[in-house]
């Protein structure tokens, strides 16, 4: 949306100042104007970046949100950022892009884990859900919350997360080299990022993911019952997104057998078992 590109633009257009004059002046009297100002004149610059991030990582539908992120991210360098250190800018920038990651990693796997306690709450979590059938109705959650001592919203969400690490894990099945042990969530190491693989494979999943044609992503995302561009596994009302079957992709894409939709599926997994496999070699 046009507005996204146009959040912290004032009216009437203020004097022109230089960003450092903008910050050096909220940091000296406290006016939340010279705030204003900054965001104002930098905004240009905040949208290349959230552009250029949502490109790279297959997210452009994400841009207002990625940009939200990365302002954020400056707000809270803002925070312990002192003249002497240098430019405010330079010295920003790292914490906005790292906030931006930050929320990529999130909704490609449901939440983050950022303690021990929330990763072995969330492997019960897991293991709870398991025993109950995999059920997600108020009661099951309900006592899977009292299990955990967290509240069932929390229960859910979590659920949730584990399930979208499981339904990733199944592409990552798919595209393994033979001999490679399959990653459980009950056999997961003690490391919390573990829970969503080592980072360096699942970046290198997403990479090969994302070079594959248009037609090829959104057929593996609706088979695998994810989001081709996000990898979250529930919509925007926080329901889960259905595994489709060959012949449910065949009837939107207008073809003519199931079959054609299993080979095209098929031809994009050995695609990205190609790319992982070249990746391993290169970096030994």
């Amino acid at each position: 949306m046009k507005e996204n590109y146009r959040m912290y633009q004032l009216d009437p257009v203020p004097l022109k100042l230089d960003l450092q004059e903008c910050i050096d002046g909220y940091l000296d009297t406290g006016d939340a104007d010279f705030l204003a100002q900054f965001l104002h004149w930098y905004e240009p610059a905040i949208n290349n970046k959230a552009k250029s991030f949502g490109r790279q990582y297959a997210m452009t539908g994400h841009f207002g949100d990625l940009k939200q992120a990365y302002v954020q991210g400056l707000l809270e360098a803002l925070d312990g950022y002192e003249k002497q250190k240098g430019p405010f800018v330079p010295y920003a920038e790292r914490r906005g892009e790292r906030a931006m990651h930050d929320y990529v990693r999130t909704m490609r796997t449901g939440c983050s884990v950022p303690s021990d306690t929330e990763y072995y709450l969330l492997r019960k979590a897991m293991r709870l859900f398991a025993e109950h059938g995999e059920k997600t109705d108020s009661e099951t959650i309900a006592a899977i919350a009292a299990a955990i001592h967290r509240e069932p919203k929390t229960a859910l969400e979590m659920i949730r997360s584990g399930t979208q690490n499981m339904r990733v894990l199944e592409l990552d099945r798919e595209t393994g080299e033979e001999g490679d042990e399959p990653t459980e969530i009950g056999s997961l190491s003690d490391e919390p990022s573990a829970l969503f693989f080592q980072a360096y494979h699942m970046n290198a999943l997403y990479d090969a993911f994302r070079k594959l044609d248009y037609r090829e992503r959104e057929m593996l995302g609706r088979h695998y019952g994810f989001c081709p561009e996000c990898f979250s596994v529930v919509d925007k009302d926080g329901r889960p997104l259905p595994k489709e079957t060959y012949e449910d992709i065949m009837l939107d894409f207008g073809l003519s057998s199931p079959d054609t939709v299993e080979k095209i599926c098929k031809r994009a997994l050995e695609k990205i078992r190609r790319a992982l496999s070249k990746r391993k070699a290169e970096t030994g």
